[in-house]
């Protein structure tokens, strides 16, 4: 048997515990080495909740101050609207504004009326003296709004329609209303009175053709004096 180691004193000396030391980079987690601390003991996960609903883009009372401003916008252009639109200045050409006739569409004195298209109206040129009809007229041309006063419908020349004992008259196909080759005078039908004029401006007539000023603001209403209101040409002669 081994020998038992006694002290000086005959006692035996106290057994000391085996101590094992750990290098500290064996207790150490790979989390602690890279700086983001020690794992946790437990993970705590938010638990995911529906998104609430969208309320409504627009809201009521928006789209009730949108529908009265609209109707109150648009209630205003219908009042408003066609002032504007008559004020608003603009080049007009045919109908509704200044229409060139060339010369060589501008009939003899005496001669069948020549209707214009493009300013809807008929041009007649008259002698000077007294009509048929017992207008008296300096001579010269006149322009007719081929509209008829009645009811608005488009007269016609009638080269050979006979009446009162005459060949040749304006007469409006919807109600009969007649009217002389010589002014436009209403002599028969329901027509209120006699075809409207065009006015001829002095100012702008040319050895090349005539200025008619056309269009409802220009027009003149008609009359038994529309053969007095016949303008003179130069370089046609009026006297029979």
């Amino acid at each position: 048997m081994a020998e038992e180691r006694t002290d000086q004193n005959g006692q035996q000396p106290p057994q000391q515990g085996v101590v094992l030391r750990v290098a500290r980079e064996a207790t150490t987690t790979v989390a602690e080495k890279r700086g983001i601390g020690p794992r946790p003991a437990q993970v705590s996960t938010p638990v995911a909740s529906p998104a609430p609903k969208p309320g409504p883009i627009v809201s009521r009372r928006v789209m009730v101050l949108g529908g009265f401003w609209t109707a109150l916008g648009l209630a205003l252009l219908g009042v408003f609207g066609p002032q504007l639109d008559f004020l608003y200045p603009r080049r007009v050409r045919g109908f509704g504004g200044p229409v060139f006739v060339p010369r060589n569409q501008i009939p003899e004195p005496g001669g069948d009326p020549v209707r214009n298209f493009e300013g809807r109206f008929w041009l007649v040129h008259l002698p000077a003296g007294t009509t048929p009809n017992g207008e008296q007229t300096q001579g010269g041309v006149l322009a007719l709004w081929q509209k008829c006063p009645h009811l608005g419908c488009t007269v016609p020349w009638r080269p050979d329609f006979v009446f009162q004992g005459r060949k040749g008259w304006f007469r409006c196909p919807c109600h009969g209303s007649t009217y002389t080759k010589e002014g436009g005078v209403r002599v028969f039908g329901p027509a209120p009175r006699s075809m409207d004029t065009f006015r001829i401006p002095e100012d702008r007539i040319q050895d090349t053709g005539i200025v008619v000023l056309t269009g409802p603001n220009n027009a003149v209403l008609g009359g038994p004096d529309n053969p007095s209101r016949a303008v003179r040409l130069p370089g046609f002669n009026y006297e029979s």
